[in-house]
Formats: C-alpha cells, structure tokens, sequence
C-alpha cells in the first residue's frame, strides 16, 4: 500500500499566518524601545514611579499568559476555538494599546494609575490573540512538513518586521514628533496597532475553514488535564522548568537592552537618530544568527548551543563596558557581534521545549504538548517584567532626570546599568543549563523511542 501524499497547506495561508506575526511585532517592537522612554521624557513621570507602573502592569500581563490559555483551551464559540480570539480581542487591543501611549492633561497621581489600567487591559486582550494565534497550529498542521513551515514562515515575518520597523517605523516616529512627541508617539502606535487588527483578521479569514465551531469537540475526560495538573507539569517536569527560568534570564538581557538603548544615544552618543542604524543593525544580526544557529546546533548539540550563546552574552556586554561609552559605532559594532553568538539560542528554543514535552509524556503518559509549547511565550513576558523594572530603578538609582545635560557620573552609571544587566542574565542563564539541564541528545532520542511505542499502543 502506498503511503498517503500530506496535503500541503496553501501558500497564502502560510503566509498570513507569517503575516499576523509581522504585524503583531512591529507593534510591540516600538512597546519595548520606547514606552519607558514614553513616560519619563514626555509623561514626565519620575524614573522610581516608572519602575513601579512596570512591575505591577507586568505582573498582571504576566498571570494573565496562562489563565488566557486556559480558557482559549475549555472554550468554543460559534466563530471556532481559536479564530474567536484573533477576531475581537485585537480591537480592543488596537484602542487601549494606543492610549498607552497617551499624555493626558491630568493630575500625576491619575495620570499613573490610568496608563497603568490601559497597559493592563490592552496586554490582556494582546495575550488572548497572541495565545489563539500560537495555538491554531494545533489544528492546521496535521502534519511534520506544514508544521515546519508554520513556525519557519513566522520566524522569517518577525525577523523581516524587525528590519521594518528599524528603516521604516523609527523613521516615522522621528517625523510626527518633529513638532510635538506626544502626537507623535499617539499617531505612529496608532497606525502599528491597526496594522495588526489587520493582520490578526486577515489570517482569521484564512484559516475560517480550519478552525470551525463543533459541538463534538470534546478532550475524553481521562486524558483532560487539570489546572493542578499543568500546574504541577511545570514544577516536576525538570527540563521545562529549567528552560523557562533560562529563558527569562536570557530575555531579560534583551529587553533590559532594548529599554536602556534609546538612554544611551540620546544621553551619551548626544544623538537620538542612531537608533536607526543601531536597530537596523541589531535586527539584521539576529536574522544573521538564525542561519548560524543550524551550523552551530549540528557541531554541539542544543545543550551547548544554548550555552555557547549564553558566554557570547555575557563577554559581549562585558568587552561593551570596557569600549563601548564614548564611541557610538563602536557601542553598535560590538553588540552587533556579541548579538551573532548570543542570537543563535532563539531557533532552537521551539525544539527545547518540544523535548520538554517529550519529557512530560515519558514521565506522566499524558501529552501536554500544547500547554507547554504556550509556556514560551511566558519567559519573554516575565523578562519584560523583570527588566523594564530593573532598567527604570537603575535610572532612578543614578539620579535620572529627563533632559538634563548629562555628567560624566551619570555617564558611568548608565553605561554600568546598560552593560552589566544583561552580562549578569546571561551569565545566570549559562549557570542554569550548565548545572541543570538534563536532556543530552542521547537521552531525548531514547525518550522519543520510547513514547512512539506508547502512543503506538494507545
């Protein structure tokens, strides 16, 4: 008997699922350069308060990540399982996201607690799309082949809006704030944040045939995992949890940097324009790394992969401190290079956390596949948090006040809070899978024989 021919997935949804991706990130790609530098220069709130409004808003965002989940996951309206939360959750999105970036004539109190709720609405509503989004592979990809091309396709639209956004958005941002930054932040984040209604509803139409309403789709209740279940599957599951706190550790170095950056170049380069050129560079890098990353992967396996990118990390940040402060080309050169090493770690994650769920099967004969390829999304949330806290507390710390003429203490201290935050969580996250990450290649491929001969037998 011959063997059935997978029917491939048609190319324009491939490319919309690509394309939402695209979108979603240049919205959150200005989110994370900029809102801090938002609220201290044009809010005018003070660095300490920043740091506050970041943990608290995050934290929400955080906790929302898997109750979101888990009620896209009980769920079912008459617009399908997924395709329910990538059609109206991106509207309110698009409202309160862009009224993140509003400043307000009121008192400095109310001013802090309404960009506080707006931020937490909008990235509540960000999460249950965000979450649909990832989750609709589940029922699109019935096969290996589609499913690559998926996750490829979407990798290659986030690196591409990265290279967008850094010739194209900043552009656009530096343009509508030439006369006034809060109009210009207002309207640049509006137009991301209908950009990506656009996306989200443009693979919502391509996928209607897919992921349709059925009254029948029910999980057989002795397979059905419990909220204390998935609970516990992050706590005893070893591989998973050491991945999760790796990750945060390796984001925060990111994020901390990407927050941080905009203070560097308008304060120490005295020149706000090479943003531009540094977040061109950075993005081309990290398209860079992922054609490295294979290379890499096949000489040293994903273990030390992750651990090689960890040490570039860290020297990289280290080697910055040391050259970096007085020499703006020189500040991007050398985290354009550290960035080719420590990049190399993001296309692997996907598979790290595949074997996590691999794991999880051999030791429970449940598969959570799909609860624990949501928890990636968590790491990257949690580092935010974490980062955009300590960033905005270093600036407090080192007596930051919105467009002062900088000193050369002050200069030391940024350089200090821009270098050593992400050296230290790349440092940490090295430490992590050095000492306890216990899945070697031999040993995910004796587990992976071994589950294919239980699901055989089920």
């Amino acid at each position: 008997m011959e063997t059935p021919v997978e029917k491939r997935l048609p190319g324009l949804l491939v490319g919309s699922y690509g394309f939402a991706s695209f979108a979603f990130t240049l919205m959150m790609s200005l989110a994370i350069q900029y809102y801090a530098m938002f609220l201290t220069d044009v809010a005018m709130i003070a660095a300490g308060h920043v740091a506050l409004i970041m943990f608290f808003t995050h934290i929400v965002d955080v906790v929302s990540i898997p109750v979101s989940g888990s009620i896209i996951q009980r769920t079912q309206f008459r617009w399908g399982q997924f395709r329910t939360w990538i059609l109206f959750p991106p509207v309110i999105t698009c409202i309160f996201f862009t009224l993140t970036f509003t400043n307000l004539p009121l008192s400095y109190g109310a001013k802090i607690v309404y960009l506080s709720l707006v931020y937490i609405i909008a990235h509540i509503s960000l999460n249950f799309a965000y979450n649909a989004h990832l989750g609709l592979i589940s029922v699109l990809a019935k096969g290996s082949t589609d499913r690559l091309r998926l996750s490829t396709r979407n990798y290659q639209f986030r690196m591409g809006s990265q290279i967008i956004y850094a010739y194209f958005v900043l552009t656009l941002l530096y343009k509508l704030s030439a006369n006034s930054k809060t109009w210009g932040y207002f309207f640049t984040v509006a137009i991301l944040a209908v950009m990506q209604v656009f996306g989200y509803w443009f693979l919502s139409y391509q996928v209607r045939d897919y992921d349709r309403y059925d009254p029948d789709k029910n999980i057989d209740p002795s397979r059905r995992w419990t909220n204390l279940e998935m609970v516990k599957q992050i706590i005893v599951n070893r591989p998973l949890l050491t991945i999760l706190c790796a990750d945060i550790f390796i984001n925060i170095g990111v994020y901390s940097l990407q927050t941080l950056a905009v203070y560097y170049f308008k304060y120490a380069a005295q020149n706000e324009l090479l943003m531009k050129p540094y977040s061109l560079s950075l993005s081309l890098a990290v398209f860079a790394s992922a054609f490295i990353a294979p290379q890499i992967v096949s000489i040293l396996g994903k273990k030390n992969t992750y651990l090689f990118a960890g040490a570039c990390g860290t020297i990289g940040y280290i080697i910055l401190r040391m050259f970096g402060l007085y020499h703006p080309y020189a500040f991007i050169a050398i985290i354009v290079v550290s960035i080719l090493g420590a990049g190399t770690v993001h296309p692997i994650r996907q598979a790290m956390y595949m074997d996590a769920a691999e794991y999880g099967f051999y030791k429970t004969g449940k598969d959570a596949s799909a609860f624990i390829m949501s928890m990636m999304t968590l790491p990257g949330k949690a580092a935010t948090a974490v980062a955009s806290t300590m960033a905005t507390a270093g600036l407090g710390y080192i007596g930051y006040v919105p467009n002062i003429e900088p000193g050369e203490e002050f200069l030391q201290g940024l350089m200090n809070i821009i270098c050593y935050i992400p050296s230290g969580a790349g440092l940490t996250a090295f430490l992590i899978i050095l000492l306890l990450y216990p899945l070697t290649n031999e040993r995910i491929a004796f587990i992976m024989e071994t589950n294919a001969k239980k699901r055989a037998a089920i």
